[in-house]
């Protein structure tokens, strides 16, 4: 018996061994398949380098890369990275033949640094239809325009004058500039901006005064009463903080009782319980907004095969899909389909949130809007540069 049992334990060996050799010579694994398909996936994969020289991490991080990864079924992977535009511009001159930077979301200063260093490629016309041109707004279009198509336009957004105030002291806020100035001088120490060459908000606010003056700000040597406006309010004006979120925390805490805001930046923070329910907001009515902007860059001399992965990328950012979901993050879409429906379900309450908190004048229903014929665009880069160094000079150094 016992032989017999040992016997049968061989056979089952031997038979073991046999099947185990067939099953290698045949090819027919599923895991080593699998792992051959992952091998060969990743090797024709194409890494996209994107970077952001105007922030917005929270959208073009958190939301628009995953979705287009996902799209894409792993065709594409993209690297992002932060830089400012000096650094970009210094990074893709420095790359010589070898490019490892392909794209770049900048704002109104590095778009036209890029332009005039010539490491940006003229989108438009050559590649309108790539871009989605015929899909822009026209304050987009107007953009396209004014820097030759070497930049689409991804979001536009009123960057102010808005004024965030303390509703606790603050009974009937001013919504004049003639009203504010009023006020500061009854409320010496309780008005603060920051400097206008790294605020938004205070830069809404230097350039509405200009308007609501009746000045010319495309021509800095001319005013006269916008320095002088900006003067007389210095003097009750305690310091000018280099960071926006300084003037922030001041107004939280009581230091001061009013600051500039931009709309949107403040129906996010509210959205996102940052905001004291005390600090309110009001739209100044004698200014336009002045129309801050990002825009998609794609660097010159791309190798073909990164080139057209970078038009894919840009195509897919600039869809309506793609674009509505910016919404939630309180960025103006430039593609006129966008919709509130589009929103992706996760991202559906932070948009409500927002909109709850959005100023009357800047909602229409569930959209986010920027008031018809209400906005105005930046000036040239020069001309902007002009007008900081004489803040400094004549504000900053009083």
């Amino acid at each position: 018996m016992k032989r017999n049992f040992f016997s049968l334990l061989l056979v089952v060996f031997i038979i073991g061994i046999i099947s185990g050799c067939g099953s290698k010579e045949g090819g027919t694994d599923s895991s080593q398949t699998s792992t051959d398909a992952a091998a060969e996936l990743q090797e024709e994969r194409i890494t996209i380098t994107f970077y952001s020289v105007a922030g917005g991490d929270e959208y073009y991080n958190d939301i628009l890369i995953p979705l287009f990864e996902e799209q894409m079924s792993g065709k594409y992977e993209v690297l992002y990275a932060r830089a400012t535009p000096q650094e970009i511009i210094s990074k893709i001159k420095a790359q010589g033949q070898n490019p490892n930077i392909d794209v770049v979301v900048t704002g109104l200063d590095g778009l036209p640094m890029g332009i005039n260093e010539g490491v940006w490629k003229q989108l438009i016309p050559e590649f309108e239809e790539e871009v989605r041109f015929e899909e822009l707004n026209d304050i987009a279009r107007t953009y396209v325009e004014k820097f030759n198509g070497y930049g689409v336009p991804v979001t536009v957004g009123p960057g102010g004058p808005v004024l965030a105030y303390n509703s606790d002291k603050v009974e009937q806020p001013p919504t004049t500039f003639v009203e504010l100035k009023s006020w500061i001088s009854e409320n010496p120490g309780k008005f603060m901006y920051a400097a206008v060459s790294s605020s938004g908000p205070a830069r809404g606010f230097f350039f509405g005064l200009i308007q609501s003056l009746g000045e010319d700000m495309n021509d800095p040597q001319s005013l006269t009463q916008t320095w002088e406006y900006l003067s007389d309010i210095g003097q009750m004006i305690d310091s000018y903080p280099s960071k926006t979120s300084d003037t922030f925390n001041f107004l939280y805490d009581g230091t001061v009782d009013i600051i500039p805001h931009s709309p949107f930046w403040y129906a996010s923070l509210k959205a996102e319980g940052i905001v004291p329910p005390n600090i309110q907001a009001v739209k100044m009515e004698d200014a336009k907004q002045i129309i801050d902007a990002h825009f998609y860059a794609m660097v010159n001399n791309l190798p073909e095969e990164k080139e057209k992965a970078v038009l894919e990328f840009i195509n897919f950012a600039m869809s309506k899909e793609a674009q509505s979901q910016m919404l939630s993050r309180a960025m103006t879409p430039v593609n006129e389909n966008v919709s509130a429906d589009l929103i992706l379900p996760d991202y559906q309450e932070t948009y409500q949130n927002v909109l709850e908190f959005a100023l009357p004048d800047f909602k229409d229903g569930d959209q986010l809007i920027i008031p018809e014929g209400e906005w105005v665009l930046f000036p040239d880069i020069d001309i902007i540069n002009d007008l900081y160094t004489q803040w400094e000079e004549r504000i900053l150094a009083q």
